[in-house]
């Protein structure tokens, strides 16, 4: 990420992004939306570079409630006040992203931030039936037994092929 200046390490270029979302608002008919991390320590950096974000024309702002040094092996905690500092002063919508393990840490989360909707990847990964408790429409408990099976029939059903056969032709 780093030498295809990309991802979090792309914030060290800040007059970059901005031109970016910029051009990208003036071009597109689709909204723009964002993705960025805390500034390490710098929370009034953080603030600026959201503001000017979204006068560039980012239409919804995620925030990452870690800094790019948190990652791997020293993820560290959530900054959750510097979410709750970028929801406090942005007009457009606010995403908080970081720190989702549980169900129940999503409430927690919104009520901590203010933010408008919560983000998840890694906990999603290892259970995507996170956002709805683990239970389906009819109250019934959903396993990731089920969700892969669910999956798989989908997949065969849109595919038009067997997709659980295990013979390889």
């Amino acid at each position: 990420a780093k030498r295809g200046r990309y991802g979090a390490f792309l914030l060290e270029e800040e007059d970059l992004v901005v031109e970016i979302v910029k051009t990208l608002s003036s071009n597109l008919s689709v909204p723009v939306t964002c993705k960025i991390r805390l500034f390490r320590g710098d929370l009034p950096r953080t603030l600026k570079l959201c503001k000017r974000l979204q006068e560039a024309g980012c239409s919804m702002l995620t925030v990452h409630g870690r800094t790019r040094f948190q990652n791997k092996e020293t993820t560290g905690s959530c900054n959750f006040d510097g979410i709750a500092a970028v929801k406090a002063a942005m007009a457009i919508p606010v995403i908080a992203n970081g720190g989702l393990a549980t169900f129940s840490d999503l409430d927690a989360i919104l009520r901590r931030t203010g933010a408008d909707g919560v983000m998840s990847s890694e906990a999603v990964l290892e259970n995507p039936a996170l956002f709805c408790n683990n239970l389906d429409a009819a109250g019934v408990y959903v396993d990731q037994n089920r969700l892969a099976r669910e999956y798989l029939e989908l997949a065969e059903q849109h595919l038009g092929q067997d997709v659980t056969s295990s013979d390889k032709k």
